[in-house]
């Protein structure tokens, strides 16, 4: 009996030690899924630190110039703009172009009736109109599209066909999603202070005057300080005997006047700027040159670059993109004497006056926070309307840059976005002869019918931008690239068709290119304007206007829409 009690306790014993044990395992097993699923889940906002900033009212009204495109802001505790200015609002511009071939940008304008025979720049900034454009560039009554959250298992997320209603949602915030993520970087990674940029402001034989609210010591070229010269005292500079001369003294052949306050802007000429303003003597002319400070340098050309009226996150997404665009080129240009102009050569630049609250505070945002490929800084390109798709890099310059590929763009109820030019096949014939492309008398023109985007030909890039058109005449024929033809006939964008005596606003939208020899009438339909690479800034308005509320890193978003396997990192 003993026996058998004794067998009965020790098969109890083993039963009761493995379920013990199982359920031991059990539980570890879940408590290591529920890891799993755990890592999996997409970080729901970008670790980008941040802090609220006061809105500014949006409505107010802006006039602008277009922007260039050569080839691109941070969070901090206080949320008023360092600005001394009243904020008024200075006229947009285009964007640079690092490595791409630069471009200029030119005035949005509203439909053309004729053919300018200006030659049109790379880039336009984003406006609706050739007169001052009205702040509201988007059209009203979208909705904002919330967005969903990612699946834990996806790992490729794929680009779904939906309506144009949901197109943003479903195209755009897909290819984000899993890849916010943080934006800090290591701090061997880092740049321990903000840098500083060296602005061409412009070159002059004559003398200028330079005033400060703050005492200003005058630097030599070895960075001796030579004088001081006191608040509110008008100043002379000018150039003697090959050297910078101070208030009629000569001095050396590189001279730096810096306020004492680094706060305090200086004026030149009656211009407000912040930072210090460098003088090289230079063939008899005197380069004047403003070093300031990355940031303080934004403040003057986000305003140049888009309507201050825009939703932040469009305001936002420029700001990152003249960041990087800023740093891009000064890496370029590191060994020349200034690194980028005030002008559509690279990115406007007005300085004080420039600056505007909504556009401060966008910067100030996003500090510090640039796009990078490869971990530099990108040539991040980018243009006034995408009239509807962006383009290839190499179907406009040659250049195959892997983060500047066609996509779709939501550009839509601005001039910009379409647009019609009307001329005659007498006119058409002039502006080929004078820039040697004539052909005598037209008789057609070999050119793939301009149809939906996506659908590259040998003449025609991914979006549909002309990359060459033939010209036959009666004395021969010619063929003429998309960027040239634009320049030649003055025209927005190579987004267009030809349609010969067959107006396509009461036509089939059939384009049409035929000449009778008679008195044809050539009427040019396009889209956007621009060269087509990288943002378009109406269609960052537009995208920024269908936001997820309360997303306030959405910027991250339209950024990744436009430039193709970016990374943000916080440099500084």
């Amino acid at each position: 009996m003993k026996t058998k009690r004794l067998q009965l306790m020790i098969m109890a014993t083993l039963f009761l030690g493995v379920n013990i044990g199982g359920a031991s395992v059990a539980q570890g097993a879940t408590l290591q899924n529920k890891n799993v699923v755990v890592a999996k889940k997409p970080t729901p906002k970008s670790t980008v630190s941040s802090t609220n900033v006061s809105k500014v009212n949006t409505t107010k009204k802006s006039s602008f110039r277009p922007l260039v495109t050569k080839p691109v802001a941070k969070p901090v505790a206080k949320t008023t703009s360092k600005s001394t200015a009243t904020p008024t609002v200075a006229k947009p511009s285009a964007k640079p172009v690092g490595a791409a071939k630069p471009s200029t940008a030119a005035k949005p304008a509203t439909t053309v009736k004729t053919v300018s025979t200006a030659k049109s720049t790379a880039v336009a900034k984003p406006a609706g109109t050739a007169s001052k454009p009205v702040a509201k560039p988007v059209a009203t009554g979208a909705k904002a599209i919330a967005q969903k959250p990612a699946a834990s298992k996806q790992t490729t997320p794929k680009v779904v066909n939906t309506t144009e209603a949901d197109s943003i949602k479903a195209n755009t915030a897909v290819i984000t999603r899993n890849k916010v993520g943080s934006v800090m970087t290591p701090a061997t990674e880092r740049i321990e202070h903000v840098p500083n940029v060296r602005v061409l402001l412009g070159s002059r034989s004559s003398d200028a005057t330079v005033t400060s609210t703050a005492n200003m010591v005058v630097l030599n070229s070895g960075n001796g300080q030579v004088s001081t010269i006191s608040a509110n005292r008008g100043t002379s500079i000018g150039v003697r005997g090959g050297k910078i001369a101070v208030n009629g003294k000569a001095i050396d052949t590189v001279v730096t006047l810096k306020p004492t306050n680094n706060d305090a802007p200086f004026l030149f000429e009656g211009k407000g700027y912040r930072g210090g303003l460098t003088l090289r003597a230079n063939n008899g002319t005197m380069m004047v040159i403003n070093s300031v400070p990355l940031e303080d340098y934004l403040y003057g050309v986000v305003p140049q670059e888009v309507v201050p009226s825009w939703p932040a996150a469009a305001l936002e997404a420029q700001a990152v993109a003249a960041r990087t665009y800023a740093l891009h080129t000064m890496e370029q240009n590191k060994s020349k004497l200034y690194d980028v102009s005030n002008s559509t050569d690279h990115q406007v630049y007005s300085g004080v006056s420039g600056e505007y609250q909504a556009t401060t505070n966008a910067v100030n945002k996003t500090k510090g926070v640039v796009m990078l490929y490869n971990q530099r800084p990108i040539n991040a390109l980018f243009h006034s309307d995408g009239g509807g798709y962006t383009e290839d890099s190499v179907n406009v310059w040659g250049n195959d840059i892997p983060y500047l590929k066609g996509v779709k763009d939501y550009s839509t109820g601005t001039s910009t976005s379409n647009w019609t030019v009307t001329t005659s096949r007498q006119a058409l014939e002039s502006k080929l002869n004078a820039a040697s492309k004539g052909v005598g008398k037209l008789k057609s023109i070999q050119l793939t019918p301009l149809g939906k985007p996506g659908q590259q030909t040998s003449d025609r890039g991914v979006s549909g931008r002309i990359k060459s058109a033939t010209f036959i005449g009666t004395s021969g024929k010619t063929t003429v690239d998309g960027d040239s033809l634009r320049s030649i006939l003055g025209l927005k964008s190579t987004l267009f068709d030809f349609y010969v005596n067959h107006n396509p606003a009461t036509g089939t939208g059939k384009a049409y290119h035929n000449f009778t020899g008679n008195n044809d009438t050539v009427y040019i339909k396009g889209h956007g304007w621009g060269h087509g690479l990288g943002m378009s800034q109406w269609g960052a308005a537009e995208m920024a206007k269908r936001a997820t509320p309360g997303d306030a890193n959405y910027y991250q978003t339209i950024l990744r829409h436009y430039y193709s396997g970016i990374t943000l990192k916080k440099m500084y």
